[in-house]
């Protein structure tokens, strides 16, 4: 997976370097994102450039860029396209344009990391032009070679993050960015007998120092002189850092996964081979003093517009980092967004020198019901009572219930209790009464009297 290292460059400028997924690399074919070389009799370098015509995807073209105009590098100049003649094609010192376009046979595939530059929420040049970011690479020669030169001009517009980035207490609003190739695949693949390999013609067959660092440099342009209409710089360095060539974190990777255990997600760092909590011991045993934030946010999608719905940070200071963090989105527009969106960032956090190493994971669900504002409920109606219905006895009162025949000398009789007796009593369990509520069977006394038939002599 891709890994990013940040570099505060200045206290409104911070540089983020994505180094490609070491087991899966980002790669662009040199036939379809053509390269270009141009050697530099100033500085004895050489400057990586990719074709204007693939510039939105790599960002990284000459038109856009500047070089060095003397040894020191005090001076620099704009290799702007659009003047008469470009200016590479009228100094002796630059290859000229015809020769820039670099041939492979057969063509390769490159593995590239990627440069973004964050500019934070109200950012001015204070008092420069513009800022030259180079990415350099060091020559087995010590020269150190050019893998960008970007210049940003105050006039330029960056380009407007709709996630900002917050990172010690401030907020980054804009970036500008760019693909350099890797040095770390560049260095494992050059070879002295293969000319054909982009390490070897960059180098002009030299190669890279060994374990070589990348350099990030930003320097001002704090006067801006035009002549002939070439705008020349003068410069002024802001900062510089170096790094290394690939990340050694990269056996750690964030995750964000549906949990087994119930309707929520769990957010985790985790560490190929390891555990975090061992690597946190690791780091701590080094000298330094960890903490995790781990960070969420949610984007919504509405037809093809997508909205940060919500946003939130978790401490975790141990000593269970193997724990994950258990979060539950509430999708505030269930019943229309087709689908959401849970960006996590993984940020490792050393309280003794604030350095960071930090890890990004995303998830899309398309379940937005589920895990909207209310809870899904399934409808019952009315809740069935279930009853246990038994037959009743009302005391006995005494009363007797004489049953008599039709001789008058028969005078016997039944009490109630013994004709109790005499009945065969059966109970049945009903479910429920739907209709009638409150039924009860009873048994109560009656007195039947004895009644005779006479004969009526005038009765014919």
């Amino acid at each position: 997976m891709e890994s990013s290292r940040f570099i505060q460059i200045s206290d409104q400028i911070l540089i983020e370097y994505v180094y490609t997924s070491q087991s899966v690399p980002t790669t662009f074919d040199t036939a379809t994102y053509p390269i270009e070389l141009m050697r530099d009799a100033n500085t004895k370098g050489t400057y990586f450039f990719n074709t204007d015509t693939v510039n939105p995807t790599m960002g990284n073209d000459r038109d856009g860029s500047a070089v060095s105009n003397n040894v020191n590098k005090t001076q620099y100049v704009s290799l702007d396209t659009s003047v008469g003649i470009p200016y590479n094609d009228y100094s002796p010192a630059l290859t000229d344009s015809a020769s820039l376009l670099q041939t492979f046979s057969p063509n390769l595939n490159v593995a590239y990391d990627k440069v973004r530059v964050h500019f934070v929420a109200g950012f001015s040049f204070t008092g420069f032009d513009g800022i030259v970011f180079e990415t350099l690479a060091p020559r087995r020669d010590g020269v150190m070679l050019n893998l960008a030169s970007i210049n940003f001009l105050k006039t330029d517009t960056p380009t407007f993050n709709p996630e900002p980035l917050l990172l010690a207490d401030k907020l980054y609003a804009t970036y500008i960015e760019w693909r350099v190739p890797s040095l770390f695949y560049m260095n494992n693949l050059f070879t002295t007998t293969d000319p054909n390999g982009l390490a070897y013609k960059i180098t002009e067959g030299q190669g890279f120092l060994g374990t070589p660092p990348i350099t990030l440099r930003a320097t001002g342009i704090y006067q801006t002189i035009v002549e002939n209409s070439y705008s020349f710089y003068e410069m002024q360095e802001i900062n510089s850092a170096s790094i290394l060539n690939r990340d050694i974190y990269d056996n750690l990777y964030a995750q964000v996964i549906q949990s087994t255990n119930g309707d929520y997600f769990e957010l985790s760092g985790q560490v190929a081979g390891s555990s975090m909590e061992n690597l946190i011991a690791q780091l701590n045993s080094s000298g330094g003093n960890y903490v995790i934030f781990h960070e969420v946010s949610v984007t919504e999608q509405i037809g093809t517009v997508f909205s940060q719905t919500s946003f939130q940070v978790f401490t975790q200071k141990g000593p269970d980092f193997d724990e994950p963090i258990l979060f539950r989105p509430i999708i505030k527009n269930a019943n229309t967004a087709v689908s959401f969106n849970i960006n996590y960032i993984l940020r490792l956090y050393n309280k003794a020198d604030a350095t960071q190493i930090i890890k990004n994971a995303s998830l899309t669900s398309f379940e937005t019901q589920k895990y909207g504002r209310q809870m899904l409920q399934i409808n019952l109606g009315v809740v069935p009572t279930v009853a246990n219905v038994y037959n009743q006895i009302n005391n006995d009162t005494g009363k007797q219930l004489v049953i008599g025949t039709s001789t008058p000398a028969d005078t016997s009789a039944n009490t109630s209790e013994q004709i109790t007796e005499k009945l065969v009593v059966k109970t049945k369990y009903v479910t429920t009464f739907r209709d009638r509520l409150k039924v009860k069977a009873a048994i109560s006394p009656v007195k039947v009297q004895t009644i005779t038939e006479s004969n009526d002599s005038n009765t014919n």
